[in-house]
C-alpha cells in the first residue's frame, strides 16, 4: 500500500499558492485569511476519486491509472519572514509546487524556495500561475491548458511561449533543467513547468494529473505505507471543539497515531507526555485551518495526513511544536531532548533592553522574530499565548529607560483586559495586528512619530542657538520694556530667552514678538521682527547695528551636540561653537 504523498506549495507572496490551491479544492480559503494573505501553515486533503473524477477526460487521453490515495497539500506563507515555516514544510514534503506568477517570474522569496527544495533534495513541479492576465488571453474556464491553449491567437501563444522560455532561462540560472510539461523529454531530468490559472481553472487538470503521476511514478518507495512506524507530526494550531475541550491541529507526515497512544510535544516551559483520547480527520478538501464542516472520528490514522487529536495537557502545546508517537522508555527521552532544543532556539527571554513580543504559533514567533532582528528591532521576551500583565511589567520596566523599546507585539493573539489597563496606565504601546506586513510597518511609523514628538517637547524646553542684530533707526521703546526691531542673522529667537552681548553680558530676556502687530512665537534667520526686551534700556545696553546671542547653557549645548546635530544646519552648529567660546565653556 502507498501513503498519500506531502506536496508542499511555495512560492513568492501574492503569486496565488493559496488560490491555486482554493481552485484544487474548490474552497475560498485565501478570501478568509488577514490581508488575504496565507500566515500559517495549513493543510488539505485531495482524495484520488476527487483527481479521478477533475481529471476524466485527460486522463482517459493519457492511459493513467493512480494507486496513490490522494495528495496532501501543505501551503506555506510567501513572505520572506516565513522562511522557517517554509523550511518545516520543505522539510517533511515527498514533492513540492513551487508556484510563479509567469508575468512577474522568479522573485525573492521564490529564490529562498528553490534554495529549501535544493537544501532538501525535493522534487518540484513550477505551476506557471496567473496565464489569465497574459495581454489579449481568452479564458475558457475549467478547460485542460491544451484545449484554452488551442482556443488562443498566434500573437498571445506565443507571448506565452516567449514567459515560458523566460523562466526556463531563469531556473537554468539556478541549476534546473526545465520544459513546458506538454514538451518534457525526459522526466527524471527536467522540471516540469505547468501553465495554469487559479480564477479560471484552466489548466488545474494538467497540474493534478503531473503532481500525482510524477508522486506514483518515481516516489513509489517512499510512499511505501510503514504501518508500524510511530506517528511523527507537526502541531499547527490548538483549537477549541465543542464537547472537547482543548485539541491540536497536527499535520502527519509519518508513521502512524492511534487512540491511547502516548504522544510528547513541547510546551511553554518543558515538555509534556500525554495520551490520545480521540482523533478526528477532516473532510476530504477541507483546509485543516478553515475547515467548512465537522471533523469526523476514527480510531487510527496513517501519514501522510490531517489530524485533529484530542489529548491531555493539550491546552499547553505550543503551535508549531513537533509532536511524536513514543513507543518506549528510550525513545521518549530522546523525544524529550529534541523537543527542547527546539523550543530553546526560539523562546526569548533575555535582560536586552529590547520589546516584548507575544504571537499565536512558534512558527510565527520564530519568523517574526527574524524579521524583528532584521530590522534591527531589538526582544526582551518573546512567547505563545495571550499579552498579559507579566509582559505590560516587563515592557514597563524598559520603557523607563527607552520609551521606543519598550512596547509589545501581539502577532494574531487576543490582551488580556487587566493587561489592556495596565498597559495604557503605564503608557506601554501595544501593536496588536493579524497580518506580518503591518506589525512592522505601523511600529515604524509611530517610532517616527515618538522621536518628533520628543524632540518637539525637547526644544520647547531648550534655549535655541541665535544670533540677532539690532536695526538702525527701529527703537520704538527705550524701555520698560525696551522695543526694538531686529533681524534673525543666524538660528532661532524665541519668548522667554535671555539675550547676551558679545562679551557674553546678559542684558535681558525676549518678553514677546511681533511681525506686523502680530504676535510670534519664534522668529527663524532671515526674519525682521519687533522683539520686546525686559532689563535693558535702549543707548546704555542695546544700541543701534548691535550683534546679540541667545544665552544658552552648558546642559542645553551638550544635549543639542549629542542629541539633535543632525537637526541643525552647518550654519547653526558653527554659531553654537561661537556662543561656547563667548560663553568660554570647554569644546567637549
Amino acid at each position: 500500500m502507498l501513503r498519500q504523498p506531502v506536496i508542499a506549495t511555495l512560492g513568492h507572496v501574492d503569486h496565488g499558492k493559496t488560490s491555486l490551491l482554493d481552485a484544487i479544492r474548490r474552497t475560498s480559503v485565501q478570501a478568509r485569511e488577514a490581508g488575504a494573505i496565507t500566515q500559517h501553515i495549513g493543510a488539505s486533503e485531495v482524495p484520488v476519486s476527487v483527481i479521478m473524477e477533475r481529471c476524466s477526460p485527460l486522463l482517459s487521453k493519457m492511459k493513467l491509472k493512480f494507486e496513490l490515495p490522494g495528495l496532501l497539500f501543505i501551503d506555506t506563507p510567501g513572505h520572506e519572514a516565513f522562511a522557517n515555516l517554509r523550511k518545516r514544510g520543505g522539510s517533511v514534503a515527498d514533492l513540492a509546487l513551487l508556484v510563479i506568477d509567469v508575468n512577474q517570474g522568479i522573485q525573492n522569496q521564490t529564490v529562498e524556495a528553490i534554495e529549501i527544495l535544493r537544501e532538501y533534495k525535493v522534487p518540484f513541479i513550477v505551476a506557471a500561475t496567473k496565464i489569465d492576465a497574459l495581454s489579449g488571453w481568452i479564458p475558457f474556464p475549467n478547460t485542460c491548458f491544451s484545449e484554452t491553449l488551442a482556443k488562443q491567437r498566434q500573437e498571445v501563444q506565443e507571448f506565452l511561449d516567449k514567459k515560458v522560455y523566460e523562466l526556463v532561462g531563469s531556473l537554468y540560472g539556478y541549476g534546473f533543467s526545465a520544459e513546458r510539461f506538454d514538451r518534457i523529454s525526459d522526466f527524471t531530468k527536467q522540471v516540469l513547468i505547468v501553465p495554469v490559472s487559479a480564477k479560471t481553472g484552466e489548466g488545474v487538470q494538467e497540474l493534478l494529473a503531473c503532481v500525482a503521476g510524477l508522486a506514483q511514478k518515481f516516489l513509489e518507495k517512499r510512499l511505501e505505507l510503514h504501518s508500524e512506524q510511530a506517528g511523527k507530526g507537526s502541531i499547527l494550531e490548538v483549537r477549541e471543539e465543542e464537547g472537547l475541550g482543548k485539541t491540536l491541529d497536527v499535520i502527519l507526515y509519518d508513521g502512524f497515531i492511534a487512540e491511547g497512544d502516548t504522544i510528547v510535544f513541547a510546551t511553554q516551559q518543558e515538555v509534556a507526555v500525554s495520551r490520545v483520547k480521540a482523533l478526528f480527520k477532516p473532510k476530504p478538501l477541507d483546509e485543516m485551518r478553515d475547515p467548512r464542516e465537522k471533523f469526523k472520528p476514527v480510531e487510527r490514522v496513517s501519514a501522510a495526513s490531517g489530524v485533529k487529536i484530542a489529548c491531555e495537557h493539550a491546552e499547553e502545546a505550543l503551535p508549531g511544536s513537533s509532536l511524536y508517537v513514543v513507543r518506549g522508555d528510550e525513545d521518549l527521552q530522546k523525544m524529550k531532548e529534541s523537543l527542547l532544543g527546539e523550543v530553546r532556539k526560539i523562546i526569548v527571554e533575555s535582560d536586552v533592553l529590547g520589546a516584548v513580543f507575544k504571537a499565536d504559533t512558534l512558527g510565527s514567533l520564530e519568523a517574526i522574530t527574524k524579521l524583528l532582528s532584521t530590522e534591527k528591532i531589538p526582544v526582551r521576551r518573546a512567547g505563545i499565548g495571550p499579552v498579559s500583565r507579566h509582559d505590560v511589567m516587563e515592557a514597563t520596566s524598559v520603557r523607563e529607560k527607552d520609551a521606543c523599546k519598550g512596547v509589545i507585539f501581539a502577532f494574531n493573539v487576543p490582551v488580556d483586559e487587566e493587561a489592556s489597563k495596565l498597559a495604557e496606565e503605564n503608557g506601554v504601546k501595544i501593536f496588536e495586528e493579524k497580518v506580518i506586513y503591518n506589525l512592522i510597518e505601523t511600529y515604524k511609523r509611530w517610532v517616527e512619530e515618538e522621536k518628533a514628538r520628543e524632540k518637539r517637547e525637547a526644544f520647547i524646553k531648550l534655549v535655541p542657538p541665535a544670533k540677532i542684530m539690532v536695526l538702525p533707526n527701529a527703537c520704538f521703546r527705550v524701555n520698560h520694556p525696551c522695543i526694538v526691531g531686529i533681524e534673525v542673522l543666524s538660528g532661532t529667537i524665541r519668548k522667554d530667552i535671555e539675550l547676551m552681548n558679545e562679551e557674553g553680558v546678559i542684558i535681558g530676556k525676549i518678553q514677546g514678538i511681533q511681525h506686523e502687530k502680530k504676535p510670534l512665537e519664534e522668529a527663524k534667520k532671515g526674519q525682521q521682527v519687533a522683539v520686546s526686551i525686559e532689563g535693558p534700556t535702549f543707548g546704555r545696553q542695546v544700541f543701534a547695528k548691535q550683534v546679540l546671542y541667545s544665552s544658552m547653557g552648558k546642559e542645553d549645548i551638550k544635549t543639542i551636540t549629542e542629541k539633535y546635530k543632525q537637526a541643525f544646519t552647518e550654519d547653526e552648529v558653527a554659531l553654537i561653537k561661537e556662543i561656547k567660546k563667548i560663553k568660554g565653556y570647554s569644546l567637549f
